[in-house]
Parts: structure tokens; sequence; C-alpha cells
């Protein structure tokens, strides 16, 4: 008889005095186990990938004894797994902070703003007025009367090099065209990718080498160095593609299995889209903010440089006190906005994974409650979350500009090399293990501290033995990604052919191209990011429950179970490959 599928609560989470879990008798839980045995289990099961037991009549009682593992309602539970969390904001004073900081860049683009533009629009406007006055005065003294012969030409040729530039019509139907292609262009591309997987991993991997390989030579003779350098990036990248052959067909499953879970819930295009859009003027508000500040006196302090023959006698500005703190709030507030903005749709894609992996019936529309409630969740109780592992992200992105900026002394210039190199290497790593804290997040609604102790519990504590650097399907979205920015700028290329024939003007190609190229990367990057997303949200729920994938989508859970035993079979738990890029737990 089957179990009723319940509504998405979460993977339950066992107690550690003992393995049986108490849950509600009102909410009916599926048997579920995870991918990672323990020692004892190990020596216990000898598949591949342990299964849940449904224990009863018959069930082996002898072991349901030893294991002490039975329930009353027949169910087995034996790992601990993630558990969703009440309602409740975490982190909260974080999102306060943002939340304030945002209210200051706003509030200081509507006051500042217009005045800030006001004055820049007017020096433009006196700085051309000189400029004209002084040519005029210099031609006339030098060419007298003869200059002004010649002004209704000048006059002509300069009415005929504005009418050069493209009008308004022009600029509407190139951007309508990319508008269109490119998202048409990432929905066909992600039905190919996923029909095609393995073929386009392997082909993105040798496409890599043979692009590594042609830089070799043709810097061997121009830059012997840098040549040399390619040519040991590619001896390597070619036994890489040889020892990954196997784990390939891995790789492919979570990428088709991720594709699945974005076009049955295409609404998280949406959010991306809006995540996008909002960043856009986010960017206009900070510009307009930060330049009325600057307008400001107390942003700068006179100090007198007539001390140095070098310079001239007049007094310079330098930045006061508070010009330098505002000018490093205005950039922590970039960097920091545009993390949380990423961070907001990275959580919401994790939330529609656990959805449709354990609820399937909620995330099979394209504004499915699944994208709605994961959308909600990500903007208010894990709000506080999100920000604060942004914070962390942004702060160090700073510091490591600052020491870059500072390499200009050459006394340490070596120094700040390597100091900027470990400040890369540890920003790295931070955004690292964001990616999967905010994967917990998402999925369990857990605070940024608790999600991070169960990111090092899943890579530490769970019997995941090596770490690898495998970057499979990241490379092959990458790739689509600039294939579709260039599909799309021949697109617009055409529609700039015949505009430019209908005109007959010249040189609008090159800019109908680049147009289209341009907004091609970005629609198809925030596609290709979602795919990334959801694939990392499916590593994780994939280790957890795999049970869960087998009841809902049995199709899929085949798939992945005999491609993950082709690639890691030799191995006491799952593998979990670095498929967004980075590290990978293996």
């Amino acid at each position: 008889m089957g179990v009723s599928q319940p509504k998405y609560a979460g993977v339950p989470e066992a107690r550690h005095d003992t393995l049986a879990l108490e849950v509600e008798d009102s909410v009916p839980i599926v048997p579920v186990a995870t991918a990672v045995m323990d020692e004892t289990s190990r020596l216990e099961h000898s598949s591949s990938l342990p299964t849940a037991q449904k224990v009863g009549g018959v069930g082996n009682k002898q072991q349901q004894q030893e294991n002490h593992e039975e329930r009353e309602d027949g169910i087995t539970i034996t790992w601990e797994k993630g558990e969703v969390q009440p309602s409740a904001y975490r982190d909260k004073w974080f999102a306060v902070a943002f939340i304030t900081h945002f209210v200051i860049v706003v509030g200081s683009a509507m006051t500042l703003g217009p005045v800030a533009w006001k004055n820049l629009k007017s020096a433009i406007e006196e700085s051309a007025t000189g400029d004209e006055d002084a040519f005029s005065n210099d031609a006339y003294d030098e060419y007298g009367d003869d200059m002004f012969a010649e002004s209704g030409a000048d006059a002509e040729s300069s009415t005929t090099e504005t009418q050069g530039f493209p009008p308004v019509g022009f600029w509407v139907a190139v951007v309508f065209i990319a508008l269109v292609a490119a998202p048409a262009l990432s929905l066909l591309a992600l039905t190919f990718m996923s029909r095609n997987a393995i073929g386009l991993i392997k082909g993105s991997l040798w496409f890599s080498i043979i692009l590594c390989g042609l830089s070799a030579v043709v810097l061997l003779p121009l830059a012997p160095p840098a040549g040399i350098v390619y040519a040991v990036f590619t001896v390597c990248l070619i036994w890489y593609a040889r020892r990954v052959q196997n784990r390939i067909p891995y790789a492919a499953s979570n990428l088709k299995c991720g594709i699945t879970v974005l076009k049955t819930n295409l609404g998280l295009g949406l959010v991306s889209i809006g995540s996008m859009v909002g960043l856009l003027g986010y960017c206009m508000g900070w510009a307009w903010g930060f330049a009325g500040l600057m307008q400001l006196d107390v942003m700068f302090v006179s100090s007198s440089a007539s001390w140095n023959v070098e310079k001239s006698s007049q007094d310079e500005t330098d930045l006061s006190t508070v010009g330098s703190v505002v000018v490093f709030f205005f950039m922590l507030s970039f960097y920091w906005t545009h993390q949380v903005l990423r961070n907001i749709v990275r959580a919401t894609v994790s939330g529609v994974v656990g959805t449709w992996w354990f609820s399937p019936l909620e995330a099979t529309s394209f504004c499915s409650t699944a994208v709605s409630g994961s959308f909600i969740r990500s903007t208010t109780y894990s709000f506080g979350s999100i920000c604060f592992g942004s914070l962390i992200v942004a702060v160090l992105h700073m510091v490591r500009n600052s020491l870059r900026s500072a390499q200009n002394n050459r006394n340490l210039g070596l120094v700040m090399c390597i100091v900027v190199c470990i400040m890369t290497y540890i920003e790295r790593l931070v955004e690292y293990f964001n990616k999967w804290a905010y994967i917990y997040v998402g999925l369990y609604g857990y605070g940024y501290v608790d999600a991070g102790k169960k990111v090092i519990s899943l890579f530490k504590t769970r019997g995941w033995q090596t770490i690898i650097a495998d970057n499979l399907v990241n490379r092959l979205l990458g790739i689509m990604s600039l294939t579709i920015g260039l599909l799309t700028g021949v697109c617009t290329l055409f529609a700039a052919f015949l505009v430019e024939e209908f005109e007959s003007k010249q040189g609008w190609m090159g800019i109908g191209f680049g147009v289209g190229f341009f907004i091609g990367i970005i629609l198809s990057g925030m596609f290709m990011g979602l795919v990334s997303s959801a694939v990392d949200g499916i590593i994780v729920c994939y280790a957890e429950a795999p049970k869960e994938l087998e009841d809902s989508h049995p199709a899929i859970a085949q798939e992945m179970s005999q491609t993950w035993a082709e690639a890691w079979g030799d191995l006491a738990g799952p593998a979990v490959i670095a498929l967004g890029g980075g590290l990978g737990v293996v």
C-alpha cells in the first residue's frame, strides 16, 4: 500500500541519543536514507547505495532488534539529515543593517543626486563653451576672415556626422530582437544539453584542451615563457580529461536533473531577471548618491603643494576623513548589494529544488507555489542569513582590492603580490563555502552559522574522504553562454544589415552585433547560472535523501544511481563533484 505524498517539510533529522526518529503522527514520512554510510552500516550493506527498509511482517526482525531502528509506523530512519526550521527571522540584525545602508544610499540619491547632475551638466556646458571660444579666438588670430568662408561647409559636415549615428528606431529594433532571441536560444540550449549532456561535456573538455594548445602554439614564438606555461596546461588538461572520462556520465545525469527542475519551474527566470533589473536600478541610484555626496565641501581638504618644486604652488585637494569613510561605505555597499541579490536567487533555486525533490506536485508549473514560496522565504525569514554571508564576501573583496592597489608601491611590490594571492584564495574559499551554505539556507531555512555547520558536517564527517576539482558542468555552461551570446549577436547583425541597407548608412552592423552579443551574454548567463544553482542543490539532496528521488522521479533516480556506481563504485559513500566550479567532495 503506497504512502500519500506529503507536503514538503524537509528531511527528518535523527536524534543523537537514539537512532529512532520522533515525528508527528499526522505527517506521513516516506522511507528515507542517505547515500552516506557510517562504519557500522558499511559492514552490513554490500550495495553501492543504501536503501531505506520498510519494516513489518516481512522485515528482518533480528536485524531490527540489533539496530534499534524500528518505529511503530514501520519506518526505518538511520541517518541524520537536515530539518526544516520553524518560520522565524534569522540573523535579523544583518538584515536590519542591510536595509539601513540601502535606505541611506537611496536617500542620498534622492536628495543630492539632482544637485550633482545639475552641477555636472553645468560644468560640461561651461567646458564646451570655453573650448569653443578659445578655439574661435585662436583661429581668427591665425586665419582671419578666411575661417568664416568655410563655416557653411563645416556645418554641413557636422550635420552629416550627426546623421551617421544610429537613430532611436535602430536601437529599439536591435534591443528588441536581442531580448527575444537570447531567451529563446537559452531555452533551446537547455533542451539540447538535456538530450546530449554526455557528448557536450566531453566536447567542452576537449574544446578547452584545443584552445589551450593553440594558445601555446601562438605564444611560443612570441612570448616563450607564456607559451611554455600554456603547453604545460595543455598536457595537464589532457591527463585530466583521460582521468575523468568515467565521471562524465554522473555529471551529465546531475546536469539533466537540474535542467528538468528549471524547465518545470521557469518562473525562476523571472526571479533572476528581477534580480538583474534591481541591480541595474541600484547602480543608477548608487552613482547618483555617490556623486551627490562627493559634491559636498566636507569630503575634501586643501593641502598646499608649494613645497614641491615639481608641482605648481596652487593648493591641491585630498579626501578628508569623512570623505574616506564615505568612499569606503559606498564601495562596500556596491559589493554587498551585488552579493545579496545574487544569493537571493541561489537560495530561491535551492528551495525549489527541495520542493521538486520531496513534494514534486508543488513544483510543476511556471509560477508554482515552490517558486513563490521559496522566493518569499529568501526575502523574509532567510534574508538576514543571506546578508550575513554576503557581507563577509564583500569585505574580503574590498580588502583584496585595497591590497591590489597597494602593489604600486615598489618597496612592497613582491610582499603585496603574495598577500593579494593569499586573499584571493581565501575569498574564493569563502565564496565556495557560501555556495553550499545557501543551499541549506534555501532548503531548510537554517541561519547562516547553522548552515555553515551543516556544510562542514556534510563534507568532513559523513565518510566522504577525497576532495577533488571537477569543473565539468561549469565549463559546459560557460561555453554555452558564450555561444548564445554570439548567436544573438548574429541575429541583431542581420537586423542591423537590413536597416543599414534601407537607410544607406555604413558602420551600423558592428554596433548591432555588439549590442546583441552583450545582451545575449547577460541573459544566457542568468539561465546558465540557474542551472548551476539547481545542480548544486541536487548534489545535496541526493547525498541526503536518494530514496525520495526514487519515489518521486524513479527514472531520474535510476539513471543517477547507475552513473554514480560507474564513476564511484570503489568508494564507500556517494561522490559529489563540484559541478558549479571549485572544489568537490567524492
